[in-house]
């Protein structure tokens, strides 16, 4: 398809039309990104205030990546089987970050 001055005309789809199948392993993603950012810090950090909030903020990361990785999807059209391997990764996801949730709260707590 091309338009009058010789570009390639993309097909406009309006927002909200179609569902994002990746939006919500992005943001898997980005929580993934998020603690291990943080527990880079972490190991860098010397003892003190800076630690213990590091460590809070990773607490809480972790628990936000387990809450996304075990929402179920709202509008999903497409049924994936339970054993594939997004939601294996998911499935593992939600596990490294309750143990990395656990093993901070007893140190914070």
């Amino acid at each position: 398809m091309s338009g009058d001055d010789g570009r390639r005309k993309v097909p406009q789809v309006p927002r909200g039309s179609t569902p994002s199948t990746g939006s919500r392993n992005i943001r898997i993603g980005a929580a993934v990104a998020e603690i291990e950012g943080l527990y880079t810090a972490l190991r860098a950090a010397g003892q003190g205030g800076h630690r213990d909030r590091l460590l809070t903020e990773l607490a809480q990361a972790g628990r936000r990546l387990s809450e996304l990785a075990l929402s179920q999807p709202s509008d999903r059209t497409v049924m994936v089987p339970s054993r594939s391997r997004w939601r294996r990764r998911r499935v593992l996801a939600a596990k490294g970050a309750g143990w990395i949730a656990a093993r901070t709260a007893r140190r914070t707590g």
